[in-house]
């Protein structure tokens, strides 16, 4: 029929084909991020609860894992989800699921090559003989690329949903959950708030009004205008008090400057006004000896300084403040907290006492702002 005006879902006395059922049970899922086609649903998998498992695995429905005795075959966790149909404009949004778990032979599927890594997808692929495919159902498959330096993931074709991507080592004989990486998106119902996976980037359009979930940033978004904002208006961020793996261990400046300790400030698609404290308990060799206290963004910009002599005691506790415009962004913006010789001064130590957080901390307060 015309692809105008479709018969409603289940009209009485009607005649309704599996396009227009498709079309119907397609309206109570999210819309696709897809300008060019307005009555698309999202492709993914229904959220669920799920766990990564204590060796690594993938938790949850749709997990890809190696089997618990480590083999050729993975298994596939139960799953339900959406395959938005592409091979009609019309085509409606396919209804998946997976009743319970399945085993996969991975390598007779895709041998191992002799000198070559290769790659392996785990997709859901729906098929219709309406657009002329030999069977009509969902099947879960492994599709092999070609061996290669470096490796490059096969194209997937028709109307699929990837679940995880396996590396194949040169003459792999097993698959473990180290090889396996997750490449699961999700949808939810119309209005739903859409989890975003951290390989995801954010949809470059959306309605006015969506909600999604950040689980990369952890940040809380809703589409205004044509951008994504903080989905609560005012909502304030804290970072610190310092990455993994600083403050450093206690050590001195001298001739060159000492960075003791980092904050990272996750990217937003949103500016933010950053207020930044740096404090730290510095022991200084001398006690006419001027030192500065600094901190610095990922551009080089100061962002905060103070200034310190060594005084009686040589022993100062020294607080560094300041603000940082930061405007919108795809990369995080990471700071560093310093302390370099000031005032002409050539000779000197300065030593950081302690890395613990009474005596050395970088913490950040983000407001979002128009």
């Amino acid at each position: 029929m015309a692809d105008f005006e479709r018969d409603s879902g289940w009209l009485s006395g009607q005649v309704v084909d599996a396009e227009d059922a498709r079309l119907a049970t397609g309206v109570l899922a999210a819309a696709a991020a897809d300008p060019g086609n307005l009555i698309a649903a999202r492709t993914g998998l229904r959220p669920g609860p799920g766990n990564p498992s204590a060796s690594g695995g993938l938790g949850g429905p749709g997990g890809v894992n190696a089997t618990t005795t480590v083999s050729r075959n993975v298994t596939v966790s139960p799953f339900q989800g959406i395959v938005q149909g592409t091979r009609a404009s019309a085509a409606g949004a396919y209804l998946i699921t997976l009743g319970q778990q399945k085993t996969l032979d991975v390598l007779t599927a895709a041998p191992a090559d002799s000198s070559k890594q290769r790659i392996a997808l785990v997709v859901a692929r729906q098929t219709d003989r309406q657009y002329g495919d030999a069977s009509d159902g969902m099947l879960v498959q492994i599709v092999a690329g070609a061996p290669g330096t470096p490796p490059v993931a096969p194209a997937v074709t028709g109307d699929c949903l990837t679940l995880a991507e396996i590396t194949i080592a040169p003459n792999a004989a097993s698959v473990s959950n180290g090889d396996i990486k997750d490449r699961r998106v999700y949808t939810v119902a119309a209005g739903g708030v859409l989890p975003l996976q951290a390989d995801e980037s954010l949809p470059a359009d959306g309605y006015p009004g969506q909600r999604l979930y950040d689980l990369e940033t952890g940040l809380d978004l809703v589409r205004r205008g044509t951008s994504w904002r903080p989905a609560t208006t005012g909502a304030i961020e804290f970072f610190g008090p310092a990455d993994t793996g600083w403050p450093t261990q206690a050590g001195s400046a001298g001739a060159s400057a000492f960075t003791f300790n980092q904050v990272t400030v996750p990217a937003a698609p949103y500016p933010r006004l950053l207020f930044v404290t740096g404090q730290v308990i510095v022991q200084t060799s001398g006690t006419d000896e001027r030192w500065d206290h600094i901190v610095r963004g990922t551009d080089g910009a100061l962002i905060s300084h103070a200034c310190f002599h060594g005084g009686p005691t040589k022993l100062i506790s020294s607080v560094a403040s300041g603000h940082r415009l930061l405007p919108a962004s795809t990369t995080p913006y990471v700071m560093t907290e310093s302390l370099i010789r000031g005032g002409n001064i050539t000779t000197g130590t300065a030593s950081v006492w302690s890395t613990a957080a009474d005596y050395t901390g970088l913490r950040v307060v983000a407001f979002p702002v128009p």
